[in-house]
């Protein structure tokens, strides 16, 4: 897996580079690698922004380093239909097939035949995209088929990464649920890992009886990094370019930031920009300057959401973390009024994911937003 040049900031904020910048996760790899290599279909499920695609990215460069298997990886998160899916797919599967050093493949132009696609040369660079015309399959399950067989009729086997995969119960007029699930049982030999975002829906879709992928995978939950881990990976880094952070500075920047990942890095990476020397003082600075940053945005919440729904998302964020949003004490102290118009509020801040529960307990789920709330 080629990653491209050393990126200058060893904390990086996107894309994957290698291994010397993935902040451990042995074992949730280690775990990965058992299941996928004992022909175990794996759900892959955290909240945003604690690594989930980094990881996957980390077991397919370990995959594809190794020889052992061919690995493509497909976002759906955009998507909004089955034939936008099924575009994903295609596209992933062709930048990962269908450049070969002696050209087009004679069985990738077959693919995107039978999927209704046809290949075009961009005029600037001369390389080769693909092109979603008039003429498609009439139906998904033609198109599935044909990426099926293509994928199968692999030399290596294929693991297939579906990233943010509860998108596709927003799907209209189809029950996708059923088209992926019969495109599991179909193709065998190939190896799928559904990775989502939102943990309820996701634990769902797999786990309820009367849903089409119930008990069809093992379920895999990723959980934020440990301060110690974190703490390794951060002086390492800090030390190699000669600049320091002291114990106290790391501890209270991953708890500001709930150990969450992308905030971590996005911290880290600003006292490495900024500072050769990381202090608690400077850490400070940091934190202002992200949530100076961020400001603009988090105002037009105020905007998009109902009054109940602004009170109660400030409430909660100055409590955090909060265990029970519907009792008296907490909604006296903040004036929210009817406990059933915050209990509506409340669900409409969670299915928008502004609002989390993990265990007992909500929180705001965007670290800076909940910081910035605090300060009001």
């Amino acid at each position: 897996m080629n990653m491209g040049k050393e990126p200058e900031n060893p904390f990086v904020l996107s894309g994957y580079y290698g291994r010397k910048w993935f902040c451990n996760r042995d074992k949730e790899l280690n775990e990965l690698t058992r299941h996928i290599k004992s022909d175990r279909n794996v759900v892959l499920y955290a909240w945003r922004r604690l690594g989930k695609t980094a990881i996957i990215k980390q077991l397919f460069s370990d995959f594809e380093e190794s020889g052992e298997y061919e690995c493509v990886y497909a976002d759906l998160m955009v998507t909004q239909s089955m034939p936008e899916a099924t575009e994903a797919i295609t596209k992933a599967v062709f930048n990962r097939f269908g450049k070969t050093s002696s050209g087009i493949s004679s069985s990738i132009q077959r693919l995107l035949s039978k999927v209704g696609v046809s290949l075009r040369f961009n005029e600037a660079s001369g390389v080769p995209e693909i092109f979603f015309g008039l003429q498609r399959p009439k139906s998904e399950k033609q198109s599935f088929d044909a990426l099926g067989d293509f994928l199968s009729n692999r030399k290596k086997r294929v693991v297939i990464a579906l990233d943010e995969f509860q998108q596709v119960t927003s799907y209209e007029n189809v029950n996708a649920e059923v088209v992926f699930r019969n495109w599991m049982q179909e193709f065998p030999d190939i190896r799928f890992i559904y990775s989502g975002s939102h943990r309820s829906l996701m634990t769902s879709m797999f786990s309820d009886k009367s849903r089409p992928f119930y008990k069809s995978s093992q379920l895999l939950p990723l959980e934020p990094i440990t301060e110690e881990d974190y703490r390794e990976f951060i002086v390492n880094h800090f030390s190699e370019n000669e600049k320091t952070i002291d114990s106290a500075t790391i501890t209270e920047l991953y708890e500001w930031a709930r150990g969450q990942t992308y905030t971590v890095q996005r911290i880290c990476n600003y006292l490495f920009d900024y500072y050769e020397e990381a202090t608690v003082e400077k850490l400070q600075v940091v934190f202002d300057k992200l949530i100076d940053q961020d400001k603009p945005m988090f105002a037009s919440f105020q905007k998009m959401l109902t009054k109940v729904q602004w009170k109660v998302l400030k409430s909660i964020a100055k409590e955090e973390p909060l265990e029970n949003p519907l009792g008296n004490e907490f909604i006296q102290k903040y004036a929210l009024g009817a406990s059933s118009s915050v209990q509506v509020a409340l669900k409409s801040l969670q299915k928008k994911e502004i609002v989390i529960k993990e265990g007992d307990k909500f929180l705001v789920h965007d670290v800076i937003l909940a910081r910035w709330l605090q300060t009001l």
